[in-house]
């Protein structure tokens, strides 16, 4: 007879099997799909999350995990099957705590939000999707109360998307990162705007440009016999199982930074998914440990890899090569138009000094909606006034303001926080590895970034979700996140 370990194993590996299904044909429906058969792919999506969830809260793994709990320990894989023990303890508790009227209530409403937050959106008219906020906000903070929370029903939201987190340790490391952002921003703007960005504009045929990504991505170790690049409106990674990863990205053909930029992001997502372990695919050890752990491997890629000068020094004579326009624009005119620092009212367009800006005022304000301190009616005028306290302009509709995200349609309330926290890590893991590892900037100025991968690969990725975010930065780079190695980060790169 199977012990009551093994029998996890063997139904965390059936969830996966459905999970990673939905995936697919979750990956077909933004690439593929066609028109017509959106509302049979919502019914097929529904039907494979619901039978993975009742799989999944079903009594009898409440049995076996107790069971697992009392057991006397002494395996020779203790430590990984502890870790598995205690992260399916937690995805259980968190399933059985929510009841199925929720989960179908939550599921309907947003859906219902997301297309009035599209509409109102097109028309920047707050009202229109204000009543669906009001009941986004109310089932959130029911599953808050469901779920459990200390000091603020915001942590429960919070603890979702990065395990082990709070809300006042964040509201301490982000105002010691908004002091250093707003004494950085006028020496940044000043050193990167003194060339025009419309230099850089020219003509970037697609297939010139899917040829100079595919050469980048594999460089930085990405595995097309595992994954594959498609065209789709919005970019993401998706990791289907093993051996199988799948990158998007949007092209524009009057600048190929735009495509390049959202592959090495993108890619660097998918090294993460393609450096779990296969062995473990289906248990937590095989699986991502969080949001702000898998947003710091696509941003050290995208940011400290490919906005860096020492990569661009060797990657920046093939470009000249593929795209004629670039005969037009010296090393150094590149290097500044592609980290120009100003301020905008958009996030997915802001730079590297501000962007994290935009992140602390959604945070600020969605824990205040969850609090009840804000309330939504609010939102518009409260948005506007603390974007000009931060970024100094007057925000000119709700459009480029408070309606700009989707995610508080969707009911992601916790999510924007990872942003900035997979920027933090970025800097303090890629310090940490020039650290360990000399030469390693050489090897980056030549075009080699195995060193690099093998590193993370060590210290990130092969522990899927082995330790909690903060004790895994802790593992990888001797303390948890702090603001304080971005900040040198970003002085270096704009003051010197």
């Amino acid at each position: 007879m199977p012990t009551p370990y093994e029998k996890l194993i063997a139904r965390s590996r059936e969830i996966a099997l459905i999970s990673s299904t939905g995936s697919v044909i979750g990956w077909d429906q933004e690439t593929y799909l066609p028109a017509k058969g959106v509302a049979y792919r919502a019914e097929q999506l529904s039907y494979l999350a619901g039978h993975a969830h009742k799989l999944g809260t079903a009594p009898e793994i409440g049995d076996w995990l107790l069971a697992c709990e009392t057991e006397q320990s002494g395996w020779p894989d203790e430590d990984e099957r502890r870790g598995n023990i205690r992260e399916w303890r937690r995805d259980y508790d968190r399933a059985t705590k929510t009841p199925p009227d929720l989960v179908t209530e939550m599921a309907r409403v947003s859906a219902l939000a997301r297309e009035a937050w599209t509409e109102a959106r097109k028309k920047s008219d707050f009202p229109t999707f204000l009543p669906w906020l009001e009941k986004i906000i109310a089932l959130s903070k029911r599953q808050a109360d469901c779920w459990g929370w200390e000091k603020t029903p915001y942590n429960a939201l919070l603890n979702a998307y990065e395990p082990g987190s709070n809300a006042a340790d964040l509201k301490v490391l982000f105002a010691d990162l908004r002091q250093t952002l707003v004494a950085l921003l006028p020496a940044a703007q000043q050193k990167t705007q003194k060339i025009n960005p419309a230099k850089l504009h020219g003509h970037y045929p697609v297939e010139a440009q899917q040829r100079f990504n595919h050469k980048v991505a594999t460089a930085m170790g990405f595995d097309f016999d595992a994954g594959r690049i498609d065209t789709t409106t919005h970019p993401f990674c998706s990791g289907m199982g093993p051996s199988d990863c799948r990158l998007t990205t949007r092209y524009d053909e009057t600048d190929f930074t735009s495509s390049l930029f959202g592959i090495m992001h993108e890619a660097g997502h998918g090294l993460y998914e393609q450096g779990l372990r296969d062995e473990a695919y289906g248990t937590p050890l095989g699986e991502s440990v969080s949001l702000g752990i898998h947003e710091s491997q696509s941003r050290l890629w995208e940011n400290q890899v490919g906005r860096s000068r020492i990569f661009w020094e060797h990657w920046y004579p093939l470009a000249r090569e593929v795209f004629s326009h670039l005969k037009y624009v010296t090393l150094d005119e590149f290097w500044m138009i592609i980290n120009r620092v100003e301020p905008t009212f958009i996030r997915t367009e802001s730079d590297e000094v501000t962007y994290n800006l935009h992140i602390i005022l959604r945070f600020e304000m969605e824990q205040a909606l969850i609090e009840g301190t804000l309330k939504p009616v609010d939102v518009p005028g409260a948005w506007n006034t603390r974007f000009k306290e931060l970024f100094g302009l007057d925000v000119p509709s709700d459009t480029s303001g408070c309606l700009q995200d989707i995610h508080w349609s969707m009911g992601g309330f916790g999510y924007f926080p990872t942003y900035t926290l997979g920027n933090l890590n970025a800097a303090q893991l890629y310090r940490t590895a020039l650290a360990k590892n000399k030469g390693l900037e050489a090897e980056i100025a030549n075009g080699r970034y195995g060193t690099l991968l093998d590193w993370l690969r060590q210290n990130v990725h092969t522990h899927g979700r082995r330790y909690v975010p903060k004790d895994l930065m802790r593992h990888a780079t001797g303390e948890p996140t702090n603001a304080k190695y971005f900040g040198e980060y970003l002085k270096a790169k704009f003051t010197t």
